[in-house]
């Protein structure tokens, strides 16, 4: 079903920037000025996956969805 123009007149495809893209795009920029190489920023996550370690948290090497309980749902229809 196509929805007619007259519906949404305050719309304007041609200028319309979507807020959450526009963020996306922010970070992509700051993450690029601060790291100009990828080995630069493959070094300082490898850093913070150490530190992280140090601190006791715990990564999973791989995921195997295969071996994914599923989990019960309850039909209870109150």
């Amino acid at each position: 079903m196509k929805e007619t123009p007259e519906k949404h007149l305050e719309f304007d495809p041609e200028t319309y920037t979507d807020p959450i893209l526009e963020e996306c795009y922010r970070i992509k920029a700051e993450i690029n000025a601060e790291f100009k190489t990828l080995d630069k920023l493959y070094a300082y996550l490898k850093a913070g996956e150490k530190e992280d370690k140090r601190n006791g948290v715990k990564y999973v090497s791989y995921y195997d969805p295969s071996k994914r309980i599923p989990v019960e749902e309850s039909n209870d229809d109150d």
